[in-house]
């Protein structure tokens, strides 16, 4: 199947000055949901627990999983850090090994 195109259309995308990305960083405390790869957990459970968790999509869970599986670890999510701590937790009753950093 081949997809036409009748006319192209521009998205002018606004632009974010490297200041305000700065500011916001400096206002959030944010932190980074490391998941690291093991022997055990399966694709699924870990795909599963990214849908639950982080609200990712399927295709997004399955890309993550595949990249711990490669690298060894991926970050999984970065979000304030009351809730970055809520999802190491969740992800530890599931069996899958997790840790955060500052992101």
């Amino acid at each position: 199947m081949t997809l036409t195109l009748d006319h192209l259309t521009n998205v002018d995308l606004p632009v974010i000055d490297d200041a305000d990305v700065d500011a916001f960083f400096d206002m959030e405390d944010l932190w980074a949901i490391i998941v690291w790869n093991d022997d055990v957990t399966t694709f699924q459970t870990v795909i599963e627990a990214f849908v639950e968790i982080f609200n990712h999509s399927v295709e997004r869970a399955d890309q993550l999983a595949w990249t711990i599986h490669r690298t060894g670890k991926a970050v999984a999510a970065v979000r304030p850090k009351d809730e970055a701590e809520a999802a190491v937790r969740d992800l530890h009753r599931r069996k899958i090994s997790a840790s955060l950093a500052r992101a």
